[in-house]
């Protein structure tokens, strides 16, 4: 198990976008949270991008409120951010500048209701600035303590070990599912930096791609498909951790609940080696 910033990291995180952008009222989106919090879980993702058009923040917004309404309720859960990256109107702009990323991450200082963010990503390298000068900005925001650690989204391996000079990077956030497992290498090369790894999207498919195996395994099981597909993502290596988006808290509550594969479902399901290999 990796911590962050003391927080142990493990099971999985909610994911806030789909709060976002796919509608549904300020109580809904709460509730949701509120959910994930009583299932367990100590990881919640959200980004200063994860809004609706004229409103500032939304997501963030959110994970305020359901975390003030939980003031004295337990644990309080690590919660990850995101600055470089916002909606304007349709569009999502990408700027990586320091002064860009200093801004963004007062933003989400304000919005949280907090003085110090516990994880903060850069959520996408701008291909106009270069990838240290982001990432300096990240490290002097740590240095400052606006920030309790850095993290790094979208990435390749290479620009991890680049920015790893630059600041101690705590976690990586990546597309990787069951059916889309192109970025396992990533995951794995962060497994043996100990680093940890945020999937997101880990129930996303490409389009078209069939699943028969994840359902047969369901099947055996008596679970839902999407159990299956986050347990085979947790099975593949302790460090990767998927961010479940949710909009009901029966959603999150199902993903919550923990399914062991057996060697025989790992087998059927398959693993793919040659990402395995390419790890580095």
């Amino acid at each position: 198990m990796i911590q962050v910033d003391g927080h142990p990291i493990a099971g999985i995180g909610l994911g806030t976008a789909p709060i976002a952008f796919r509608g549904g009222t300020d109580a809904e989106a709460v509730a949701t949270v509120h959910a994930a919090l009583d299932a367990g879980l100590g990881l919640i993702d959200t980004a200063l991008a994860y809004t609706r058009p004229g409103v500032e923040s939304y997501a963030e917004y959110i994970v305020a409120s359901a975390l003030r309404g939980r003031e004295g309720a337990g644990t309080r859960p690590l919660v990850a951010t995101k600055g470089g990256h916002w909606r304007d109107g349709d569009r999502f702009p990408v700027d990586g500048h320091p002064a860009t990323l200093r801004a963004h991450c007062e933003i989400s200082l304000r919005t949280l209701g907090t003085n110090r963010l516990d994880l903060y990503f850069l959520h996408h390298v701008d291909p106009a600035v270069p990838l240290a000068d982001s990432v300096g900005a990240l490290e002097e925001l740590r240095q400052e303590g606006k920030i309790a650690a850095a993290g790094l989204s979208n990435v390749t391996i290479a620009q991890l070990d680049e920015s790893r000079a630059i600041t101690p990077v705590a976690a990586i956030q990546n597309r990787l599912s069951y059916a889309d497992p192109a970025d396992l290498p990533t995951a794995l090369a962060c497994a043996q930096r100990g680093i940890s790894y945020f999937a997101y999207s880990p129930l996303a498919a490409p389009s078209g791609l069939p699943q028969q195996a994840a359902l047969a395994v369901a099947g055996r099981h008596g679970a839902s498909v999407q159990r299956v597909m986050l347990a085979w993502l947790r099975a593949q290596a302790p460090n990767i951790v998927p961010l479940v988006g949710a909009t009901r808290p029966a959603s999150i509550r199902d993903s919550a609940d923990p399914l062991h594969l057996t060697h025989d479902d790992l087998a059927e399901l398959g693993v793919p080696d040659q990402s395995r290999e390419e790890a580095s």
